[in-house]
């Protein structure tokens, strides 16, 4: 299967205009009316990588893929007292994800 970048054809390191760029040119080479299936490739792939905020959860959950229980121990550290809310979870999730990305946290 490929990749919204090589469904595209731009680096995987293109920024929103040259995404942008390509996304055009393919919808001009597979227009919707001749070709269908393609052009909801193209457009899947565009939705995926468009934005900085969505290449960042691209590569998060389609190319790092974390171990959820290597982000849960990072998020529930010793020190943090009791069973977490919602929220505190959900916040400490995103910490351990954080860790996790930066290469801080630590696996034990």
């Amino acid at each position: 299967m490929k990749t919204p970048y090589e469904v595209l054809e731009v680096e995987e390191d293109a920024g929103d205009e040259a995404i942008k760029k390509a996304y055009l040119r393919k919808v001009r080479e597979f227009p919707p009316e001749q070709n269908a299936e393609a052009f909801r490739r193209i457009r899947a792939a565009y939705e995926h990588i468009e934005t900085d905020k969505k290449r960042r959860e691209y590569r998060l959950f389609h190319r790092e893929k974390p171990e959820i229980s290597v982000l849960l121990r990072q998020a529930l550290k010793p020190g943090r007292p009791g069973r977490p809310d919602a929220g505190t979870l959900i916040g400490a999730l995103t910490d351990g994800l954080a860790e996790h990305l930066s290469g801080t946290g630590t696996d034990s």
